[in-house]
């Protein structure tokens, strides 16, 4: 049996550097349905966002968006993530708090 829910996954500013912006609980599948990243600022920004394995780092081989701008005062929308227990999603932006990454996702709890 299992159980899931639809909510507000998480809401992070990106920071230049790496920043943690969800970590997938234990024994629970996570599938990000919508993501919003927002350039709050007057110029365009760009972010990298990665999907890691618990106990790694974000690095070339393991990106979602690399470099992606965002133009001023903008909204990209993505969805269709698939984290496994214990996966992260990590990111960084290239001014720090002026993209806002918010995710919206179902968490499916599997139970014996």
């Amino acid at each position: 049996m299992s159980t899931s829910t639809l909510r507000k996954l998480f809401q992070v500013a990106l920071g230049t550097g790496d920043t943690l912006i969800y970590t997938t609980p234990a024994l629970t599948t996570t599938t990000v349905v919508a993501l919003f990243a927002v350039n709050i600022d007057t110029s365009e920004r760009t972010f990298r966002l990665h999907q890691v394995d618990s106990g790694g780092s974000i690095a070339a081989t393991n990106p979602l968006f690399y470099d992606q701008p965002v133009s001023a005062k903008r909204t990209l929308r993505d969805g269709g993530i698939i984290l496994e227990p214990g996966q992260l999603l990590r990111g960084l932006c290239s001014s720090a708090s002026q993209i806002v990454v918010t995710g919206f996702g179902i968490t499916t709890l599997e139970s014996s």
